[in-house]
């Protein structure tokens, strides 16, 4: 079984955080999907279920992966993904699809939270990474 090297402490605990957030809103996503709908409104509930499901499932990856020693592969891909979070979270905003107040300061919180963890996270993959002598 492959471990992280010791080396990655800071990008180990960068997954661990960001899969603590997919837990919560995950479980939100799937417990509280009606009232998302009512407060957000941006999508059916039944999506939010879906998304939420898919979160649990993001939560248990991130686990797995902060304790391999391919971490900075996944968090690598981890970092993408979750900079394309943001930028739909963004573009949900620009384009009026959020419905209520409530929804674009939650979504607005929701992006800012991904966005700190996807710079926890590459800040701790860049210290991480050797870096060429100059």
């Amino acid at each position: 079984m492959a471990h992280a090297p010791t080396r990655l402490p800071a990008l180990a605990r960068g997954l661990r955080a960001n899969a603590l957030v997919s837990l919560i809103t995950g479980c939100a996503g799937v417990l509280m999907a009606l009232p998302l709908v009512q407060t957000i409104g941006l999508i059916a509930g039944e999506t939010y279920q879906v998304l939420g499901a898919l979160l649990l499932g993001h939560m248990a990856v991130l686990l797995w992966a902060a304790g391999r020693a391919t971490i900075t592969f996944w968090a690598r891909l981890n970092i993408a993904g979750l900079v394309g979070y943001v930028l739909l979270l963004i573009a949900a905003q620009a384009l009026g699809e959020i419905a209520t107040p409530t929804g674009r300061a939650l979504v607005a919180l929701d992006a800012f939270v991904v966005f700190l963890l996807a710079l926890w996270q590459a800040r701790a993959l860049k210290a991480a990474t050797p870096q060429p002598a100059q």
